[in-house]
Formats: structure tokens, sequence, C-alpha cells
């Protein structure tokens, strides 16, 4: 009961968020990618993992990568996410040119444009879940109370105000992943990343944060899902297809 009152409040509070999306805010491309290589060295030999990938993502858009492993679908994630860097080809995130970012810079799209969603949660355990979730800010270098305070209107949308002096060994599996989304969120991040954010979850969880996701793409936000699984991909405004490191829509 208590989990279907959460989610009514939170289906509520997503219905008047979306109202307040500003027409026409969708429309400005925040992921340009064009000819994206990437490749490694295997001993003697060169992996060629991502093939001339090119992909776009508009504001507002919710889109799921479907591949199966080996695809190239990490690869691709973990280049979107900054967290690695392509060989040749372009990639523009929130207009700010990527390949010509230095590491500091990076650090700092990191943090600040990107929310990433882990399918194993990656939460502190010795911290809380107000703790876990203040984090990026933190890094920001915004004070302790201040970032308290700031997180407290996502702690809400996402129904943990009653756990926030919780550990996440304390949690289901269903609301540590909410936390995480609420720590991914709490930066107001141009993007979520999101690597197989179900994958850890039972299907009842599954279902529940696949609508969450679902609740969050109504509000305006641009999600980018990594899968293997068509049934979760299916979930998204837009499903494009790796095999081999080669794209398609």
């Amino acid at each position: 009961m208590d989990a279907l009152m959460e989610m009514e409040t939170w289906e509520k509070k997503t219905a008047l968020k979306a109202q307040e999306t500003p027409d026409g805010a969708e429309q400005a491309e925040v992921i340009r990618m064009q000819n994206i290589n990437k490749s490694y060295q295997m001993g003697a030999q060169s992996l060629h993992v991502l093939k001339d990938i090119s992909l776009t993502v508009k504001r507002g858009e919710y889109l799921a990568i479907l591949g199966p492993s080996g695809s190239g679908k990490s690869t691709l994630m973990n280049i979107i996410g900054c967290m690695d860097v392509m060989d040749e080809g372009s990639y523009q995130l929130d207009g700010v040119e990527i390949g010509h970012a230095k590491e500091k810079e990076l650090v700092r799209i990191r943090n600040q444009k990107i929310g990433f969603v882990f399918q194993k949660y990656h939460l502190i355990p010795t911290y809380n879940v107000l703790q876990n979730i203040v984090m990026p800010l933190l890094m920001r270098g915004m004070g302790l109370r201040e970032a308290e305070r700031a997180s407290m209107d996502t702690i809400e949308l996402l129904g943990l105000k009653e756990r926030i002096r919780h550990k996440p060994n304390e949690l289901s599996g269903g609301q540590q992943q909410r936390v995480a989304i609420a720590r991914a969120l709490v930066g107001q991040p141009t993007i979520l990343l999101a690597d197989e954010p179900t994958g850890a979850l039972d299907g009842n969880s599954g279902k529940e944060v696949l609508k969450l996701f679902q609740n969050l793409n109504d509000m305006g936000n641009t999600i980018v899902m990594i899968t293997h699984d068509l049934n979760v991909a299916k979930h998204a405004g837009r499903v494009v297809q790796i095999v081999d490191g080669e794209i398609s829509a």
C-alpha cells in the first residue's frame, strides 16, 4: 500500500511538472555524434569496437540503445558519459565539443551535465539515503546544509522522504535504484544516462523503475538508456540498435 501511495503521489507531481515544460524546449540537440570510431589494442591486434557511429539526441527525448553483449554499447555509453574518448569523430554534448575538452573540464561535465544511473546502484554503503543523494552537489563545492535543502524536492518527488536516514542495506533493490535516480537527478543534469537500470531488479521493481523513467521523461528530462533487453527498450520513445560496433535506427 505504501508503494502504491508513493506512485500515486509521484504521478500527481509529475503531471504538474509536465505542464511547466516550455513548448519547443525539446527541439534542441543535446547530443550530436558524427563518425565516432574507437579501437582498443589487444596484444598485436587492434579491435575496432565502434565504427563510424553517428547519433543525435534531442532535448526531452527518451532514447534506448539496444544491443547484445559485445556489440559495443558499453563503449558507446562510456563515450556518451565522457568516461572514455573516441579515436576519431566529433561529439558535442549540450554544445560543448568533448574531443577538445581537457580532463578537468570532463570532470566538470560529468558532474554537471550527466546524471548516471547504474545497474548495481553504486551507493556508498556506509552513507544513508540523504548522504548518498547530496554527493554530486557536495562535489560542486556546495555546503552540506545547502545541498541537503536543495535535494529535498527531488527526495520528495521520488517518495524517499521517510527513508532519508536509512542505509542502502535497509532498502529493497527498487528503493536503492530510486536513491540512485535521485542522486542522478539532484544536480539537474542535461541528460540521464542509464546503464541496464532494471538489470538487478525483480520484475515488479523493474516495472516501477521503468515507470519512473517514463514520468521523468514526461517532465522534460532527456534520457539515454543502454540495454540488451528489447522489452525494456520498448519503453523508450525511440530505439536504436548497435550490432558489431555499427548503429542503425
